[in-house]
């Protein structure tokens, strides 16, 4: 009877492992589309789309909420990042 539980048991230890897999080459699949810039992205179900952006290499997106300014979008800043630089006293 020891057998037979531990043998379910690593099956079912084997599916966790291969679980666990799958999600990991999963998510490494489509970060590479992401960084190809794969446009099947757009049109596939397998991914939710909210919205997409089109925008300059480089381009950041921050938080914030978009607003409709008199014939343009316009997306207003909710937080400033700060450099803070600490400078050593003199003694």
């Amino acid at each position: 009877m020891n057998i037979f539980l531990f043998i379910i048991g690593l099956i079912f230890f084997a599916g966790l492992l291969a679980l666990v897999y799958w999600g990991y080459w999963n998510a490494r699949r489509l970060d590479g589309q992401i960084a190809r810039g794969d446009p099947s992205l757009l049109t596939t179900n397998t991914y939710r789309r909210e919205e997409s952006i089109q925008a300059p290499a480089g381009s950041i997106i921050q938080e914030g909420q978009i607003v409709h300014v008199q014939g343009q979008w316009v997306q207003p800043v909710q937080h400033q990042p700060q450099v803070i630089v600490a400078q050593q006293g003199k003694n």
